[in-house]
């Protein structure tokens, strides 16, 4: 039995038209790739000042307040630098509060678990106690710069709303890494598994 060219043809056409169809239709299976937004220096220090002044008792003996935070951007460490001015003292009555700068620089991560965005591996590069004397400052730089690590190690400065993480979820995606850049931050939106 002779095959004529036009079956053939037609036979070539439609193996061309299906493997068409199935490429594209694996196209629709690749999920799409990271996408990327800016913060802004500004945004990222409102976002940051909005959660200072901070109060907190260190082991129910340590009264710790910071206030007016200074940003800095690092990014050739991916990181962040803040200054801080610091009052500190015992709950002890009859004692006198200390007051100085504190310098730190940290990361940030997203916790998914409560839709925050939290500082992470903060570290005290500076511990000012002006006024007292070098022994003394020493011991006391050290003690408040643990304290200051303590109290800031995944602290909270921003909260995504429920809605916002939606509409991000709704395209397909879900808050992944920051990357500190000149002039901002990048956050990286990863698509989400399914």
């Amino acid at each position: 039995m002779r095959v004529s060219d036009a079956s053939v043809g037609r036979r070539a056409l439609c193996t061309g038209l299906v493997l068409a169809v199935a490429a594209l239709g694996g196209c629709a299976l690749v999920q799409p790739g990271p996408r990327t937004l800016e913060i802004s220096e500004a945004r990222l220090a409102d976002l940051v000042s909005r959660r200072f002044p901070l109060d907190h008792r260190y082991l129910e003996m340590v009264d710790v307040s910071l206030s007016r935070p200074r940003l800095r951007l690092l990014p050739q460490e991916n990181r962040i630098q803040t200054e801080l001015d610091y009052t500190m003292g015992t709950a002890l009555p009859g004692t006198r509060s200390v007051r100085g700068v504190l310098g730190l620089s940290y990361g940030l991560r997203f916790d998914p678990a409560d839709r925050s965005v939290r500082l992470s591996e903060v570290r005290v590069e500076r511990f000012d106690v002006p006024g007292v004397p070098a022994g003394q400052a020493e011991r006391m730089s050290r003690l408040g710069s643990a304290v200051a690590e303590s109290v800031l190690q995944d602290a909270v400065i921003h909260r995504l709303r429920a809605d916002e993480l939606k509409v991000a979820e709704g395209w397909g995606y879900e808050p992944g890494a920051f990357r500190v850049e000149p002039g901002g931050l990048q956050l990286t939106m990863t698509p989400v598994r399914r």
